[in-house]
């Protein structure tokens, strides 16, 4: 989310504002481009590639909901909106949204531009929120299809768990071995030898408990 321009700024203290939304839906092959205006609007001048000279179909700004951006520890949370009345989503289309290879991971980005009462823009485009699209669902209205996009920031689409624990110590330093101590203890092997591989492997310890974890090697989901 930017920072918005003075001019931008100053009209949002008027007592008459127009917000008008711009959505980037990039699908493989057909990108959507989307505003409320409820005029097809082809921006210029703004040196941006996903704005300039590129047509963005007109739709009524009653028919759009965009949930608010909260900001976190680990980035921004994810952002949805909702389009609704997108002429064109004809069955070949909407068979290209059900194929999430179309869309997930793919860019999808949020403007927002602030009009006065006599519809005049002031001020440039606030970019709103940019990322990457994670969810997609369609469903019919009275309006038409309705179109819900799920957007998750870079950051936590690239910032993604390493599903690691203290079992994969020894690979980062090998001669820590307190994840295999650890494991012995588990399995009844108080004196910290290594214990074999396979699933009948490693004997019984106090009390009569095998190796339960069946081998030395585990992966981790």
């Amino acid at each position: 989310m930017s920072l918005p321009d003075p001019t931008y700024s100053a009209a949002l203290d008027e007592p008459i504002v127009k917000p008008v939304w711009f959505a980037f839906l990039d699908f493989v092959g057909d990108p959507v481009r989307a505003n409320t205006s409820g005029r097809n609007i082809t921006p210029a001048g703004f040196d941006d590639p996903d704005l300039d000279d590129q047509t963005f179909i007109g739709i009524s700004g009653t028919l759009v909901a965009v949930s608010p951006v909260k900001i976190s520890e680990g980035g921004s949370e994810t952002v949805t909106a909702q389009l609704s009345g997108i002429p064109g989503l004809d069955d070949d289309v909407i068979a290209m949204i059900n194929d999430s290879s179309n869309w997930q991971s793919r860019d999808a980005r949020l403007w927002k531009i602030i009009r006065n009462a006599a519809n005049v823009q002031q001020g440039g485009f606030d970019a709103y929120y940019t990322g990457k699209m994670v969810g997609l669902t369609h469903s019919g209205s009275g309006e038409g299809q309705v179109l819900t996009v799920t957007i998750e920031s870079y950051l936590g689409v690239f910032s993604e768990p390493s599903n690691n624990t203290y079992l994969d110590q020894e690979r980062y330093d090998p001669g820590d071995e307190s994840a295999r101590a650890a494991i012995a203890i588990a399995n009844g092997n108080y004196t910290g030898a290594r214990t074999g591989s396979g699933g009948g492997g490693g004997g019984t310890g106090p009390g009569g408990r095998g190796n339960v974890f069946g081998g030395p090697r585990y992966d981790y989901l």
